[in-house]
């Protein structure tokens, strides 16, 4: 299937200007990160970034106001090279092409730090970050895509 198939299936592919790709985008491009990496001994990992609602009293729910702040969030962090992809309404994941294990944990401790930073309680949501790698929790795509729609425990 080629970019441009996928781009007329999912509507118009990336989401404007916020460099957000649609789920079917996103799923072709990380198979074939997934062939390069199998091929040419590459790593990857991936990022997942939950937008979490609090219990009511903790804020008032702004989700608009949440998604947007963590998408500029992702966009000002993270480099120019990662793909950024939406797997559902308030799940984010981002791929890091040529990141082994310890190079995403190093991104995931980073941004979970800036996260801190910033007041997503007052609008009623936490974030909630996890890593998964190629090849350590996946060897091919299925596997990996299997990881990211699993919900984040609390």
């Amino acid at each position: 299937m080629k970019v441009a198939e996928v781009k007329l299936r999912g509507g118009k592919g990336v989401d404007g200007s916020k460099r957000i790709l649609s789920k079917e985008l996103f799923l072709y491009l990380l198979d074939l990160e997934v062939k390069r990496g199998r091929r040419y001994q590459n790593f990857l990992s991936i990022l997942v970034l939950d937008l979490v609602a609090l219990a009511k009293g903790d804020g008032r729910p702004d989700f608009d106001t949440s998604y947007q702040m963590l998408i500029s969030l992702l966009k000002d962090e993270l480099r120019e090279t990662d793909i950024f992809g939406a797997l559902g309404e308030k799940r984010l994941i981002v791929l890091l092409p040529y990141a082994d294990l310890s190079a995403g944990e190093l991104a995931k401790s980073r941004f979970e730090n800036i996260i801190g930073h910033y007041d997503f309680k007052s609008k009623g949501y936490k974030v909630q970050v996890h890593q998964v790698s190629f090849p350590m929790n996946g060897s091919n795509t299925a596997d990996l895509v299997k990881q990211l729609v699993v919900p984040l425990h609390n």
